[in-house]
């Protein structure tokens, strides 16, 4: 997996050859003959050589002083902790920042550093003594300067050590952490929330993983088409990943028949959420067709006017766009939803701010128009657009996702437009395996007139930048 050692180090603006000779020598009643033990102390590894546990506070200063390496810092403070007993210290210097000494610079290179181990990183962040909005700083650290092994292996070090799915169920949760997550061979695992998450070391589904999006308007009444549900979300971050079947696709939409009684427009479908790198559409559904045929939305397909061509079919769903520079800042704020959620959720800090979890899902289809005269057909409903899967794990085996658009309900009068392609994102740090994706965009309905076929989404599949 490769471990790489942290670029982040203290600004010339925060740290000078001046503040660094005035910490020296101004931390009273400490004498330069202590600060030079601390400094030996950390070149041999060696806590118990510190003259006093509260000269720990001064760690930072031969760092600065270019007398010891970071390396050095963090293999001194994993052994602080680990074999010392000394968390409670550690953790308070980190929340404190005494002498402004502990800079966010200076933690962050702690952090990410190699030479501190998960062990230790876990037991600073469930100390007493680690408040929420430091927990929250270690964490993002990791995330935003693409420790990503580091972070999995530290969210899932106390979760259970295995997890597996060896019948068909629907999910209660929409975050699963486990060391080992397997979903058995024909197994079908449903999401309960219209995104899913999936934190795991070593993520093995030999089945199937569905989840629905944005819901499509209802039918409006007897033998008019309803509009498809659109695809939902599922992310996984893993450190090893085969993939199996992740199936985020979009609904059908229901069919319009004849004898058709209510004389309604067609709903406009659901709205849905997407998750983008910058360049990357999210693609429109189709548009129904007739007289007053439903409008494509993002990524909804429009809804089929009414046979007699006097009630409308509805729009397809549009949807919210979050786009982001890179792939690793994508991923980055995935990952500082999901450190929020843990520290909340299991360790039960609660930082000042948080960020959201990355819900993602399609639109749903608008709803076929009704009819006047009960000898024509009710209008078909838009097919529900594809929805969202965003994977990362540094080693993927293989898979197949699904992300295509539903396809549009016929009818004898006006069919309901396709709905648009789904968007999947593949990350992975050295290897990208044997992959399936599709996000192609649905057909139209047809029988009488044919709605129009959505747009094909996108498959962005790349490695990212991984430090450890």
């Amino acid at each position: 997996m490769g471990a790489g050692f942290s670029t982040v180090t203290p600004p010339p603006s925060q740290v000078s050859a001046t503040s660094v000779a005035q910490a020296v020598w101004s931390y009273t009643p400490r004498s330069l003959t202590d600060i030079q033990s601390l400094t030996a102390a950390i070149q041999n590894n060696n806590p118990g050589a510190v003259p006093s546990y509260t000269d720990l506070q001064y760690v930072p200063v031969p760092y600065y002083a270019a007398q010891v390496s970071m390396t050095q810092v963090a293999a001194f403070i994993d052994n602080a902790v680990g074999n010392y007993g000394l968390a409670n210290v550690i953790t308070s210097l980190i929340s404190n920042n005494p002498y402004n000494l502990w800079t966010t610079n200076f933690v962050a290179s702690l952090v990410t550093n190699p030479y501190l181990s998960v062990t230790s990183l876990i037991e600073l962040l469930s100390n007493v003594n680690m408040s929420a909005n430091s927990a929250q700083f270690l964490l993002y650290s990791l995330a935003q300067n693409y420790y990503y092994n580091k972070w999995i292996l530290t969210v899932t070090a106390s979760a259970p050590s295995s997890i597996t799915f060896s019948t068909n169920l629907t999910l209660s949760t929409n975050v699963l952490i486990a060391q080992n997550i397997t979903i058995a061979s024909g197994v079908t695992v449903t999401c309960g929330t219209r995104t899913c998450f999936f934190v795991a070391q070593s993520f093995n589904n030999y089945g199937t993983i569905v989840s629905y999006g944005a819901t499509g308007a209802p039918s409006p009444g007897t033998n008019i088409g309803g509009g498809g549900t659109g695809g939902g979300g599922i992310v996984v971050i893993a450190v090893t990943a085969a993939l199996g079947n992740l199936n985020v696709a979009g609904s059908p939409g229901g069919v319009g028949n004849s004898g058709a009684t209510s004389g309604v427009d067609g709903g406009n479908g659901g709205a849905g959420v997407f998750y983008v790198v910058t360049g990357v559409v999210v693609p429109v559904g189709g548009s129904g067709v007739g007289t007053y045929p439903g409008r494509a939305g993002t990524n909804g397909g429009g809804g089929g006017s009414g046979g007699d061509n006097n009630y409308a079919g509805g729009d397809g769903g549009r949807a919210t766009l979050n786009a982001f520079a890179s792939a690793n800042s994508m991923l980055t704020y995935i990952m500082h939803g999901l450190s929020d959620w843990w520290l909340i959720n299991v360790l039960g800090k609660a930082p000042s701010s948080t960020t959201p979890l990355a819900y993602m899902y399609g639109s749903g289809g608008g709803a076929g128009g009704g009819v006047y005269n009960v000898n024509y057909s009710g209008g078909g409903g838009g097919g529900g657009g594809g929805g969202e899967a965003v994977v990362y794990a540094f080693n993927i085996v293989s898979g197949t996702i699904n992300a295509v658009g539903g396809t549009g309900g016929g009818s004898p009068g006006y069919g309901g437009g396709g709905g648009g392609g789904g968007l999947v994102f593949v990350f992975y740090g050295t290897t990208s395996g044997n992959l399936t994706v599709s996000v192609n965009g649905g057909i139209g309905g047809d029988i009488g007139g044919t709605g129009f076929a959505g747009a094909n989404g996108t498959a962005y599949i790349a490695a990212v930048t991984v430090n450890g």
